[in-house]
Protein backbone atom coordinates (compact mmCIF):
# COMPACT_ATOMS: atom_id res chain seq x y z
CA UNK A 1 0.00 0.00 0.00
CA UNK A 2 1.52 3.40 -1.02
CA UNK A 3 2.70 6.01 1.22
CA UNK A 4 1.12 9.16 2.18
CA UNK A 5 3.80 10.86 0.68
CA UNK A 6 4.04 9.01 -2.23
CA UNK A 7 0.15 9.29 -3.26
CA UNK A 8 0.85 13.09 -2.44
CA UNK A 9 3.56 13.22 -4.80
CA UNK A 10 1.39 11.17 -7.53
CA UNK A 11 -1.53 13.83 -7.10
CA UNK A 12 0.99 16.52 -7.52
CA UNK A 13 3.27 15.30 -11.00
CA UNK A 14 -0.19 14.71 -12.42
CA UNK A 15 -1.66 18.21 -11.59
CA UNK A 16 1.25 19.17 -13.19
CA UNK A 17 0.86 17.02 -16.15
CA UNK A 18 -2.88 18.14 -16.88
CA UNK A 19 -2.44 21.28 -19.59
CA UNK A 20 -5.02 23.93 -18.02
CA UNK A 21 -5.06 24.90 -21.91
CA UNK A 22 -4.58 28.14 -23.53
CA UNK A 23 -6.71 30.66 -23.43
CA UNK A 24 -9.71 30.56 -25.78
CA UNK A 25 -8.76 32.79 -29.06
CA UNK A 26 -11.97 34.17 -31.09
CA UNK A 27 -11.69 34.41 -34.75
CA UNK A 28 -11.63 38.39 -35.64
CA UNK A 29 -14.02 39.96 -37.68
CA UNK A 30 -14.17 39.92 -41.41
CA UNK A 31 -13.60 43.17 -43.51
CA UNK A 32 -16.28 45.54 -43.17
CA UNK A 33 -18.42 46.60 -46.13
CA UNK A 34 -19.12 50.17 -45.93
CA UNK A 35 -21.61 52.22 -47.83
CA UNK A 36 -21.77 54.80 -48.94
CA UNK A 37 -17.82 54.80 -50.15
CA UNK A 38 -17.92 58.62 -50.41
CA UNK A 39 -19.59 61.04 -47.58
CA UNK A 40 -19.37 64.14 -46.56
CA UNK A 41 -18.74 65.11 -42.82
CA UNK A 42 -22.11 64.88 -40.98
CA UNK A 43 -23.72 62.55 -43.13
CA UNK A 44 -24.27 58.76 -42.66
CA UNK A 45 -22.01 55.75 -43.35
CA UNK A 46 -23.73 52.29 -42.99
CA UNK A 47 -21.09 49.67 -41.68
CA UNK A 48 -21.47 45.75 -41.93
CA UNK A 49 -19.91 43.15 -40.47
CA UNK A 50 -20.80 39.53 -42.28
CA UNK A 51 -19.17 37.74 -39.39
CA UNK A 52 -15.71 36.12 -38.20
CA UNK A 53 -12.75 34.34 -39.87
CA UNK A 54 -9.82 32.82 -39.26
CA UNK A 55 -7.69 29.53 -38.75
CA UNK A 56 -7.11 27.76 -35.49
CA UNK A 57 -9.70 30.11 -33.09
CA UNK A 58 -12.85 29.89 -32.07
CA UNK A 59 -15.51 30.50 -34.61
CA UNK A 60 -18.40 31.60 -31.82
CA UNK A 61 -18.14 35.14 -30.10
CA UNK A 62 -18.77 35.04 -25.91
CA UNK A 63 -21.69 37.14 -25.00
CA UNK A 64 -20.73 40.73 -24.35
CA UNK A 65 -18.46 40.79 -27.16
CA UNK A 66 -18.96 43.71 -29.77
CA UNK A 67 -17.25 45.32 -32.78
CA UNK A 68 -15.79 48.75 -32.26
CA UNK A 69 -16.22 50.80 -34.99
CA UNK A 70 -13.83 54.04 -35.88
CA UNK A 71 -12.55 56.22 -38.33
CA UNK A 72 -9.20 57.42 -39.30
CA UNK A 73 -8.01 60.09 -41.45
CA UNK A 74 -4.47 60.12 -43.60
CA UNK A 75 -4.63 63.94 -42.52
CA UNK A 76 -2.20 64.19 -39.10
CA UNK A 77 -3.71 66.18 -36.34
CA UNK A 78 -0.54 68.70 -35.76
CA UNK A 79 -0.93 67.77 -32.21
CA UNK A 80 1.74 66.33 -30.18
CA UNK A 81 1.61 62.78 -30.92
CA UNK A 82 1.61 63.79 -34.78
CA UNK A 83 -1.00 60.58 -35.55
CA UNK A 84 -3.81 60.82 -37.72
CA UNK A 85 -7.21 62.39 -36.82
CA UNK A 86 -9.71 59.21 -35.88
CA UNK A 87 -12.54 58.99 -34.10
CA UNK A 88 -14.80 56.53 -32.42
CA UNK A 89 -18.06 55.88 -34.44
CA UNK A 90 -19.67 53.45 -32.05
CA UNK A 91 -20.36 49.69 -31.43
CA UNK A 92 -22.02 47.33 -32.98
CA UNK A 93 -23.63 43.98 -31.41
CA UNK A 94 -23.08 40.68 -33.00
CA UNK A 95 -26.07 38.42 -33.53
CA UNK A 96 -26.15 34.78 -33.32
CA UNK A 97 -24.20 34.14 -36.37
CA UNK A 98 -21.39 36.89 -35.74
CA UNK A 99 -22.80 39.90 -38.14
CA UNK A 100 -23.90 43.09 -37.06
CA UNK A 101 -24.46 46.65 -39.04
CA UNK A 102 -25.65 49.86 -38.52
CA UNK A 103 -25.54 53.31 -39.65
CA UNK A 104 -22.97 56.40 -38.09
CA UNK A 105 -22.63 59.96 -38.79
CA UNK A 106 -19.54 60.95 -39.33
CA UNK A 107 -18.06 63.83 -37.26
CA UNK A 108 -18.93 67.17 -38.57
CA UNK A 109 -15.09 68.04 -37.92
CA UNK A 110 -13.71 65.52 -39.48
CA UNK A 111 -11.08 66.41 -42.66
CA UNK A 112 -11.94 65.67 -46.03
CA UNK A 113 -9.69 63.02 -47.92
CA UNK A 114 -8.76 59.37 -47.91
CA UNK A 115 -9.73 57.72 -44.28
CA UNK A 116 -10.45 54.04 -43.64
CA UNK A 117 -13.75 52.98 -41.53
CA UNK A 118 -12.12 49.91 -38.89
CA UNK A 119 -13.82 47.64 -36.98
CA UNK A 120 -11.60 46.04 -34.07
CA UNK A 121 -13.04 42.89 -31.61
CA UNK A 122 -13.31 44.02 -28.53
CA UNK A 123 -14.51 41.61 -25.29
CA UNK A 124 -13.11 38.75 -26.79
CA UNK A 125 -9.36 38.30 -27.45
CA UNK A 126 -7.90 37.30 -30.72
CA UNK A 127 -4.77 34.77 -31.29
CA UNK A 128 -2.48 36.95 -31.96
CA UNK A 129 -3.53 38.55 -28.18
CA UNK A 130 -3.20 34.95 -26.55
CA UNK A 131 -0.16 33.85 -28.30
CA UNK A 132 2.66 36.18 -27.44
CA UNK A 133 4.73 34.69 -30.49
CA UNK A 134 2.14 36.25 -32.74
CA UNK A 135 1.90 39.94 -33.29
CA UNK A 136 -1.60 41.05 -34.07
CA UNK A 137 -2.50 42.71 -37.79
CA UNK A 138 -3.95 46.01 -38.76
CA UNK A 139 -7.88 45.59 -37.59
CA UNK A 140 -10.13 44.53 -40.69
CA UNK A 141 -10.88 47.80 -42.58
CA UNK A 142 -12.90 49.42 -45.33
CA UNK A 143 -11.47 52.69 -47.44
CA UNK A 144 -13.46 55.70 -47.72
CA UNK A 145 -13.87 59.14 -49.42
CA UNK A 146 -14.24 61.88 -47.26
CA UNK A 147 -15.76 65.40 -49.35
CA UNK A 148 -16.39 68.59 -48.43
Amino acid sequence: MPTLAATLLAVMITAGCVDAGRETAHCGPVDPVVTPRTVAPGEELRVEVSGVAGEGCEPFLPDGARYSVEITSEVHTGDTDGGPYSAFLGDLNPGDDESAGSSFQVPADFPAGRAEVSVNLEGARTPCETDPTMSCPKDPFAPVEIVG
